[in-house]
């Protein structure tokens, strides 16, 4: 996704994109031990980092990121493709842009929004996506939010010439634009998450990650349609 600044600045924020090969034992194995469900989605899915670990827990998994990030080629297991060819490959794997999945109906039983709300500049667009996960998840769904709270290389790169500090975090300015780092606390995380309607099931540190995992409240109203314009290329949450 793209995030335009005051200052004219654009975030773009595939450039913060770890691939598979770069995964957490710590994390896969928490994924490992959830439950199996029948639909998942993975909101912000990236480069398909934890894609087949994610598969091991669920019947159906939903691909969503950003148009640019679900459409253009780049390395995705071992080979130059986009994330969409490689769901199209599957009976069990189906890619949404961001704008599609806003407008989409279906209700999922689990969610995974891994390093997502590290790389929004904005709270504000942060409590969107938390409010666009759970209008998406059936009635006592859950969600498995990570986010990095503390990490030393972060810390190096904090004090690099193209380093400069904004809100919660720091912009990097580099030869594929610029890129954000926010760092959340355990506490703002948990507070995000319970304004957006989650109850917290469990939460667990690592290495610097936060890794919660929450459940929605019960609920029985039919789904919002978010419209989210990626046109112009940022990202605006406008809601019907």
């Amino acid at each position: 996704m793209h995030y335009k600044l005051g200052s004219g600045i654009l975030i773009r924020t595939e450039n913060a994109a770890k691939p598979a090969k770069q995964y957490s034992s710590f994390l896969r194995d928490f994924i490992l031990d959830l439950p199996p469900v029948s639909a998942s989605v993975d909101y912000g899915c990236g480069k398909l980092r934890y894609t087949d670990t994610i598969l091991q827990t669920t019947d159906t998994l939903a691909l969503v990121d950003s148009e640019i990030q679900i459409f253009r080629e780049q390395k995705l297991r071992g080979k130059r493709t986009t994330i969409k060819l490689v769901a199209q490959g599957s009976n069990r794997l189906n890619a949404y842009s961001a704008t599609e999945f806003g407008r989409l109906r279906s209700a999922f039983d689990r969610a995974f929004c891994i390093n997502v709300l590290s790389v929004i500049p904005f709270l504000s667009v942060r409590k969107r996506v938390l409010e666009l996960i759970a209008d998406r998840l059936r009635p006592d769904g859950t969600c498995l939010f990570v986010v990095q709270y503390r990490n030393s290389d972060f810390s190096r790169m904090r004090t690099m010439r193209n380093a400069k500090p904004w809100r919660d975090g720091f912009l990097i300015d580099s030869l594929r634009g610029h890129s954000f780092y926010g760092l959340i606390t355990p506490r703002n995380l948990k507070k995000l998450v319970a304004g957006a309607g989650f109850l917290i099931v469990d939460c667990k540190l690592n290495d610097g990650s936060v890794c919660l995992l929450a459940q929605i409240r019960k609920r029985s109203l039919a789904p919002k349609i978010f419209r989210i314009d990626e046109s112009n290329n940022f990202q605006a949450f406008v809601e019907n």
